[in-house]
């Protein structure tokens, strides 16, 4: 088999183990230590995720411009919002305490989710999760999987102008995640 051959199949491989759970787990276990009251999820697609996440928060918010309710487990906690990610900022005015960002994977609207979201995400403790930020396969660089969501990641870490974000990217094994933390000052009580 060529190297190309060999790459697509490793490609098919950990797209079918990790493509839609791959920080599942990580999540749970933030929400485990961290205990956030609201959990805000863009882009919810299937629910894989916020289906998971849901039952662990005290309030669940998930936002898709499609119709996700068939793919939703409706729980008291739970709220659906059908419509875009900027209509939902202007109407949002509650605190968020987890918010997953993971709709239109394009740098610019990666970055407007998160210029529009963050001034509601809890200073200190709150956390910010944005999906697709580091592709294992040059394949998934495509618009139907991870875009430039990428070169966001980036831009909130190198940029200046969000100097009181500290961003992690941790890569793959999929897609790769960036978890981000708004604060002002190391210790969150000080």
């Amino acid at each position: 088999m060529s190297d190309k051959g060999e790459e697509n199949m490793n490609f098919k491989q950990t797209r079918k183990k990790w493509a839609g759970m791959e920080y599942v787990s990580l999540f749970k276990e933030l929400i485990r230590l961290l205990e956030p009251h609201t959990y805000m999820e863009l882009g919810v697609s299937k629910g894989f995720t916020f289906n998971q996440i849901s039952p662990l928060v005290k309030r669940a918010i998930a936002v898709d411009i499609n119709d996700c309710r068939p793919h939703i487990i409706l729980r008291e906690n739970v709220e659906i919002f059908k419509m875009k990610t900027d209509n939902m900022a202007l109407m949002w005015r509650d605190t968020i305490d987890f918010l997953f960002i993971d709709a239109n994977h394009k740098k610019e609207q990666v970055l407007k989710d998160f210029n529009n979201f963050t001034p509601f995400v809890r200073e200190g403790t709150g956390i910010i999760a944005l999906h697709d930020t580091h592709p294992t396969f040059p394949e998934l660089i495509d618009e139907k999987y991870c875009s430039n969501a990428y070169e966001a990641a980036w831009e909130i870490r190198t940029n200046t102008i969000y100097a009181d974000f500290e961003v992690l990217t941790i890569p793959g094994p999929y897609a790769g995640l960036t978890l981000i933390r708004k604060s002002k000052r190391q210790l969150s009580w000080k």
